[in-house]
């Protein structure tokens, strides 16, 4: 009787771990399944899609060994161009303190950049010039 019902069990457990493996074997990122195949190109929006993950360094360091220091360059690709932006209305507001455009822009910017204190200290300036913002 003990044999049959853990017999039984097994095969249920089998059987369900089977169909979840089923599953999520299923529900791998396309993404993912290029990276694991080697396609250099899938590999930046892969990091930058796993950049807030825990393993995100190892990674980017296993594929800079695989691929050279470019995949880096192309991971920030997009954080070089807004800090570069950043400056560029940085040093207008040198020029023009006045300039709403400016500091609306370097709300949004750092908005994106995650600096939220920076972000609304700009946008305060800004609707102090003009309100309707």
């Amino acid at each position: 009787m003990i044999k049959k019902f853990a017999w039984g069990t097994f095969l249920s457990l089998a059987a369900t771990y089977m169909v979840i493996n089923l599953v999520f074997s299923q529900l791998i990122s396309p993404l993912y399944f290029k990276q694991i195949v080697n396609e250099k190109n899938a590999i930046v929006p892969y990091l930058q899609s796993v950049r807030s993950l825990p393993t995100f360094k190892k990674d980017l360091i296993l594929y800079k060994n695989l691929y050279g220091k470019r995949i880096e360059e192309e991971v920030f690709y997009s954080d070089t161009l807004r800090k570069n932006k950043i400056q560029e209305l940085e040093n207008l507001l040198q020029k023009n303190p006045s300039s709403r455009d400016a500091l609306y822009n370097l709300y949004l910017l750092y908005s994106q950049a995650g600096n939220e204190t920076k972000a609304l200290d700009y946008l305060n300036k800004a609707k102090q010039i003009d309100p309707a913002l």
